[in-house]
């Protein structure tokens, strides 16, 4: 016990030191070991515990050694001007962490230090915190990771990532990948699984191909990938677009109901190859009768939201069409699979892509079809006859087709 003349006697600065160790010491308790023994410096170490960084049970817990431990040594002149020493050491351990990951530790815990210290205060407690930190949220694992090239950890991430949230969520997880997650060949290989399952995936990749041929950029997957996807949020046709598709053309529902129910006739084309071409003409192969011609007008021809078909064949029977019904009013509609779509509350177009037969482009209203039952309220304009019942694809969009 040393007399209070004693005390009068140590610098401020051995002081504060031998008070911040006693408080690591009463702090963590069995995993603080003195090694100083009363000399100076002031030297311990603190155990970084294995199964501290298991964020839960279910959890594999990071590969530590299970002795290792950080080494605090107080320079004389700390905390005033000069933050500790630290170290990383192990006691006996056949696991050994790489030098750029005891690297990483050691940065990590000194720039806690220099920001502690800039302002006179004591850090060692925030240091082992952010050493705690930095191993909880697999920082050794990304210490790791720069021990590959970006190419090697762009090749990893082409096979990891199937969309884009997961890149997000691993460059979130580990910064580190973040210049190789720009890489051609990560979102080459997602623009191929993005666009696989999508309308026109063949015309869509082949044409990526060829510009990249021409432009090959090395962020050029990336900006196609997001150009796409912004893509496939428009509404609208250029005039350009509508002639270079061919559509099939089918009805909502047969002209006249069987014993009141009004039965679908989406099962069957009314037209086939429907182009439409820019002097106004509208050519296709009917399914019934040989001939038939239309006319159509848009909206805007560069911006088409909205175009009409005319019935130019005015003899056509009114079981192959509405003959009163000069005009078809068709909006121009996006798919969720980024397909077109053309419809009115008469009859439905889709365009036609190659890699997709008839039967699949028209699956998703064909495979679901129920009865809807006409509420007592509301008149039918559809058909002289009566009609209690209608077949129609269980959507709310067409149920709410006109009765």
């Amino acid at each position: 016990m040393m007399s209070k003349g004693e005390e009068e006697k140590i610098p401020t600065s051995i002081a504060e030191q031998r008070e911040e160790m006693e408080s690591m010491a009463a702090k963590l308790a069995d995993d603080f070991t003195l090694l100083s023994q009363g000399e100076q410096p002031i030297s311990y170490s603190i155990h970084l515990r294995n199964d501290e960084f298991s964020k839960d049970a279910s959890d594999i817990p990071l590969r530590l050694p299970d002795d290792l431990r950080l080494i605090i040594s107080y320079p004389s002149t700390y905390p005033d001007n000069d933050i500790p020493t630290f170290d990383i050491l192990y006691d006996k351990t056949n696991i050994t962490l790489h030098e750029i990951q005891v690297r990483a530790i050691l940065k990590t815990i000194i720039t806690v230090a220099q920001e502690n210290v800039e302002i006179g205060m004591p850090c060692v407690y925030s240091c082992v915190q952010a050493a705690k930190e930095f191993l909880s949220n697999g920082g050794l694992d990304q210490a790791g990771l720069a021990l590959l090239s970006d190419d090697n950890l762009a090749c990893i991430l082409s096979y990891l990532a199937t969309s884009k949230e997961d890149i997000d969520e691993i460059c979130t997880t580990l910064p580190i990948v973040e210049n190789a997650a720009k890489q051609n060949i990560v979102w080459k290989q997602l623009c191929r699984r993005r666009w696989k399952d999508k309308w026109g995936y063949k015309m869509r990749w082949e044409r990526a191909l060829e510009n990249f041929t021409l432009q090959p950029d090395e962020h050029y997957w990336l900006d196609t990938y997001n150009n796409e996807e912004e893509d496939a949020k428009r509404t609208y046709l250029t005039l350009d677009e509508l002639c270079k598709l061919s559509f099939d053309w089918r009805r909502w529902f047969r002209n006249q109901p069987e014993n009141g129910l009004l039965t679908t006739a989406l099962e069957m084309s009314f037209a086939r190859d429907v182009v439409f071409t820019e002097d106004g003409h509208l050519s296709y192969r009917h399914a019934f009768i040989e001939g038939v011609t239309a006319d159509w007008i848009a909206n805007d021809r560069e911006n088409i939201t909205f175009l009409r078909l005319q019935n130019t064949q005015y003899n056509v029977p009114v079981t192959q069409g509405l003959r009163e019904r000069s005009w078809a009013q068709l909006l121009v509609m996006r798919r969720i699979n980024w397909g077109w779509e053309l419809r009115d509350d008469f009859c439905i177009l889709r365009a036609v892509a190659e890699e997709t037969t008839l039967d699949e482009l028209w699956e998703d209203l064909t495979s679901n079809i129920i009865v809807q039952e006409r509420p007592k309220w509301l008149e039918t304009t559809r058909s002289p006859y009566e009609c209690n019942h209608r077949e129609i694809p269980d959507d709310e969009d067409c149920k709410a087709l006109r009765w």
